[in-house]
């Protein structure tokens, strides 16, 4: 019986390496190193200009490993764990060695189903129609943060599970996070998705993703609707994205309209218009008691000039303006300046960045 049975402890521990002989499995590091010098005026209302090294001028600073076993009849595991870190003081972000991104799953012709931290669909389509965001990431004061950065639910679910497929034209992602919470599976849920039609030049896309609070009271509703149509080395976008908090019926709203150029093949060339609002009952998001703000509206326009000087380094100037009135004042300076300006009419801030980035 002793013998019978050590014969199958050595026969389980040796099948995963006789199956690996045949099936192919692979990892790869890469990453992105992006740093950038960039002043700002008036940031936070105040009339007090900033000089700084920012961690990411365009495109976050991550590494990564990603891999995938073959596992036949077309499908495969799949894992990614991507870190993000700052390059101004070499520090991780986001608090986890893997903030950016960590999960595990399985992939096949019938598309991807994966399990941890992940984008939401918000993240994945919303960004697909920033006309500042394609050439490599969005970029430090990107006119997608007015408004406090909230248009993307947190870009990142916790204790999730992702479905992505695709069919013909069209992909779909349709994204669930567990609350966790004691006394309700509602308490904390997440719940979105999002589908991306592309063909010939034209591409279109939609994505709707809510949060329950921890204590399943209230709900955070985020929207985003856009199009990109190429001509030639141009590409026109315009888009939409939307944000609704039960508390206070606080109301939020970003257009914007712009275009990419491909210039020559090392030079990228993008300019962008926005405007923003908010109304209701909209309040600072940072203050440990928060402070009545109201409604208010921006518009912002930015220019992003990217050089590549090969495949993997490319050097980058942006620059942007921004004029804030009423209550989006109040959450400009606070976002920006750590502390929100409430008794002006309005503030108006202008940046200019130069950087540079490494892909490996």
């Amino acid at each position: 019986m002793h013998k019978t049975a050590l014969r199958w402890l050595l026969a389980g521990a040796l099948l995963p390496a006789a199956g690996g002989s045949h099936a192919q499995s692979s990892v790869n590091l890469y990453g992105v190193v992006s740093t950038a010098v960039r002043y700002t005026s008036n940031i936070d209302g105040l009339h007090h200009d900033q000089a700084e090294l920012v961690a990411s001028g365009i495109g976050g600073s991550r590494w990564g490993l990603k891999g995938e076993n073959d596992l036949g009849s077309g499908n495969k595991a799949v894992f990614l764990l991507e870190n993000g870190f700052g390059t101004d003081n070499g520090q991780t972000a986001y608090n986890a060695l893997f903030g950016r991104q960590a999960y595990v799953g399985l992939a096949g012709a019938w598309g991807s189903l994966t399990f941890g931290r992940q984008y939401n669909a918000l993240n994945n389509v919303g960004w697909s129609f920033n006309p500042l965001d394609q050439s490599l990431g969005n970029f430090w004061s990107d006119p997608l943060y007015l408004g406090g950065d909230i248009f993307f639910q947190d870009y990142r679910i916790n204790n999730s599970v992702v479905y992505k497929g695709t069919l013909g034209p069209v992909t779909v992602q349709l994204d669930y996070g567990f609350g966790e919470q004691p006394g309700g599976a509602g308490k904390g849920q997440t719940l979105g998705g999002g589908a991306m039609y592309q063909k010939g030049p034209l591409a279109l896309g939609l994505s709707y993703d809510q949060r329950h609070t921890a204590d399943g009271a209230g709900t955070v509703r985020n929207w985003s609707a856009g199009g990109s149509y190429a001509v030639g080395k141009t590409t026109l976008y315009l888009g939409h994205m939307g944000r609704h908090e039960d508390a206070g019926a606080a109301r939020f709203g970003i257009y914007f309209a712009g275009l990419g150029h491909q210039a020559t093949p090392a030079l990228h060339l993008s300019a962008a218009y926005y405007r923003y609002q908010q109304s209701g009952g909209v309040t600072t998001q940072f203050q440990a008691t928060p402070q009545w703000l109201g409604g208010g509206s921006a518009d912002a326009v930015a220019a992003v000039a990217d050089y590549a000087f090969s495949k993997r380094t490319s050097l980058f100037l942006e620059v942007d303006a921004v004029r804030a009135r009423g209550g989006a004042a109040g959450r400009e300076t606070e976002y920006w300046g750590g502390s929100p300006v409430t008794a002006s009419a309005g503030t108006t801030r202008f940046g200019v960045m130069l950087g540079m980035r490494q892909i490996f």
